[in-house]
Parts: structure tokens; C-alpha cells; sequence
């Protein structure tokens, strides 16, 4: 489902967007014990570490312990998909501006059946406070992704909580260097430039994910806290992988960019600590496969 994408690239909205209302916490739940998958790539005396992450969790999941606390430690510099900086927040928050509404004689009626018009004032006007007026007038991507960082947020998900985050606070409290293979301006054109029609089966699909949201979550959860390379598969990419052009742009494209940074890593000689979501790992277009390919040896120790 194209839903899925949204998932992959819901921070995104959190570097540049400041989203209207306080995040409902999940409340205490079992604790469950996450191994999420880790490759390791070794060349020389270099050693690169690559771990498929989840942007947002909830409280009740550990994953940092045993190898991947390990791992880290051992690092000299942690690589995250974007490093972000107030001026790379301020060029999100001016593409947003640019990119977020439809032409002066346009409307979402005009793109969207009436069953899906109607989702969208249902759900625009429950979960983002916008009425017709207003929501009509944005285009699709940006509505998306809005009704799915709500959605996700309200499940008690959080961006603090994410596997980025936290490797990012952690890398400042030991004053490991920090780099990213993108910049935020590239990961968000990933996501917006699309034709309308692209954009609206985008947002057909997600009004279609809100109705069974939480279980839909579960299973994506589910799937990365097992670190199972086939699940993760399964779950991630091969419903994306159906609809092509925004799978090229938003794994196959961005996979192909980050591979000569990846590669300079690997044979920095230096101990490299790569976190990326898990999808840009795992598949037939995944980095592994494409390092693997290339005659590199990585392997899956957790």
C-alpha cells in the first residue's frame, strides 16, 4: 500500500512542520524486547555496521542492548539518512510553503471520488481541526502525510523515542562525529515530486489504512522487532515495489544515491555506525543485496 511510504518518511514532517497537538502516550504496556536486524560489512580494518530503523516507537519497545549497544560503542561515527541542521529545518519548512497547496483554481474534490471526498472531510476535520475550506486547497502528499504522523502519534509513537533519535543523542553524549548520506531538501523531494494522480492513490490508500490503523501499526512494529530479513521483506517492500514510481523514488533512487558515501565508509578503515529505515536494507533493491553485489561481505549478526 502506498500508506507504507508515508511510514517510511514520516520524520521527514517533524524536521521542518510543527504538528498542532500534544502526542497521547501510550499508556504502561509489556515491555517487548525488539532485535532489530544488524549487518555487518568489514574491509581491512574498517568495520561498518548497518541497522534497519524504525523513525518512531513506542516507549514499551527496547532494542538498544547486547550487539547493537555493542556495535555502537565500538564506533568512531554514526551516518543517519539526514543530519539536520536550523538551516536545513528552515529549507523544509520554505519547500512545505512552496509545495504544500494545490493551484489558486484547484481543489482535492477535483481529484478525489466522492467516497474518498468524504474520508477526507471526515478525517481532516477529526484529526487535523481543518475544515473543508481549508483542507481542500493542500495536495495530496502533504494531507497523506499529515493524517499519518496524527494517526501514528496518537498510538503513542514518538520521534524522540525512534531509533535515530536516540543513536543521535547518544552519539552527542560520547562526542562521536555525526554525518548523514542526504540532505533533508533530497529526502523531501522524494516524497513530493510526483504527479497528482500519484499523489492522490497515495492518499486514497491511507484514508483506506485509517479504518484498521492500529493493527495495520502492529504488524509493521512486529515486523522490524523481529530483525527477520525475509519478514521485513514481506512487510515493507513488496506492496511498495507493485506501484513503481514511487518506490524508485523513495527506496530505489535513494539506495542508489547513498551507495558510493556507503562504499567510502567501508573502506574509510574507520569503525562506521549506519542507521537507515529498515526497508532501505532488506529486498532485491536493498543496500545489502546491492553491497553484496559488489563483492562486499556483509553479514547479519543480529
Amino acid at each position: 500500500m502506498f500508506f507504507k511510504f508515508n511510514l517510511r518518511l514520516v520524520t521527514i514532517m517533524f524536521f521542518g512542520i510543527v504538528v498542532l497537538f500534544d502526542p497521547a502516550y501510550a499508556s504502561d504496556e509489556d515491555v517487548v524486547k525488539a532485535k532489530p536486524a544488524l549487518w555487518q560489512v568489514k574491509k581491512d580494518e574498517g568495520t561498518v555496521y548497518l541497522l534497519g530503523s524504525f523513525h518512531l516507537l513506542p516507549k514499551n519497545y527496547l532494542w538498544y542492548n547486547g550487539i547493537i549497544q555493542q556495535s555502537f560503542d565500538s564506533s568512531e561515527e554514526l551516518v543517519m539518512e539526514t543530519k539536520m541542521t536550523p538551516e536545513s529545518t528552515a529549507a523544509i519548512q520554505a519547500m512545505v510553503m512552496k509545495n504544500a497547496f494545490l493551484a489558486p483554481d484547484d481543489s482535492l474534490k477535483n481529484h478525489l471520488d466522492s467516497a474518498h471526498y468524504e474520508k477526507l472531510l471526515v478525517h481532516s476535520k477529526k484529526l487535523l481541526g481543518m475544515d473543508e475550506t481549508a483542507v481542500k486547497k493542500l495536495k495530496p502528499w502533504f494531507v497523506a502525510l499529515q493524517l499519518s504522523v496524527i494517526s501514528i502519534m496518537s498510538t503513542g509513537m514518538d520521534l524522540e523515542l525512534g531509533v535515530d533519535k536516540h543513536l543521535e543523542a547518544l552519539a552527542g553524549q560520547k562526542e562521536k562525529s555525526i554525518s548523514g548520506l542526504e540532505s533533508a531538501q533530497q529526502a523531501m523531494n522524494a516524497m513530493i515530486n510526483h504527479p497528482l494522480p500519484v499523489q492522490t492513490a497515495m492518499l486514497n490508500d491511507t484514508f483506506d489504512q485509517l479504518d484498521d490503523f492500529k493493527s495495520y501499526i502492529n504488524s509493521y512494529l512486529s515486523a522490524w522487532a523481529s530483525g527477520d530479513a525475509a519478514i521485513l521483506s514481506k512487510t515493507m517492500i513488496e506492496e511498495m515495489a507493485v506501484h513503481t514510481e514511487l518506490y524508485q523514488a523513495l527506496i530505489i533512487d535513494r539506495n542508489n544515491n547513498w551507495m558510493p558515501a556507503i562504499e567510502q565508509h567501508i573502506n574509510s578503515g574507520k569503525t562506521i555506525f549506519i542507521v537507515v529505515g529498515a526497508a532501505h536494507l532488506v529486498g532485491q533493491d536493498g543496500i545489502v543485496r546491492m553491497l553484496r553485489d559488489k563483492g562486499y561481505q556483509a553479514e547479519k549478526i543480529q
